[in-house]
């Protein structure tokens, strides 16, 4: 069962101390001992452990299936995937948020997720309204009549 799974996850990296791994994940000891207890492990959880722990191969927490932890390369292969998602925002982040996907951060979180997208969106409308201009000034150009000679 999944909830046995990660006791041998949570012996891996805090020697079973429960405790601890609840601090790590900004849960309360409870909470955790709810879902061990229980067996019933939430998607947002789930979400949050493979986030927290991108060396945690998602196969075995939830299926059995496979090593309880990625290889390097599979880490290696999804962090790149996490940058190439994140490229397309590289025209609006800030200079420090540049800096932190610089140094190798790619969890920004959904905050800022949604004002780069909005941002993107402004830039984009932006863009649209210039070339929308250009081509009805082309338009009216066009459209007048040629002086004779």
């Amino acid at each position: 069962m999944m909830n046995e799974r990660l006791l041998q996850f949570i012996q891996y990296k805090t020697g079973g101390r429960q405790a601890e791994f609840a601090s790590l994940m900004g849960w309360s000891p409870q909470y955790l001992h709810k879902m061990l207890k229980d067996g019933g492990i939430g998607i947002r959880p789930i979400v949050s452990l493979l986030e927290k722990f991108p060396e945690l191969n998602a196969r075995w927490l939830l299926l059995g299936e496979g090593a309880m932890l990625n290889t390097g390369a599979d880490t290696v292969k999804r962090h790149l995937l996490k940058l190439l998602e994140l490229e397309k925002y590289m025209p609006v982040m800030t200079p420090d948020e540049l800096r932190q996907l610089e140094d190798g951060q790619t969890d920004f979180g959904l905050e800022a997720l949604t004002r780069w997208d909005a941002l993107l969106a402004e830039r984009d409308k932006a863009i649209n309204d210039r070339f929308e201009a250009a081509y009805k000034r082309q338009e009216e150009l066009c459209r007048q009549p040629k002086a004779k000679k």
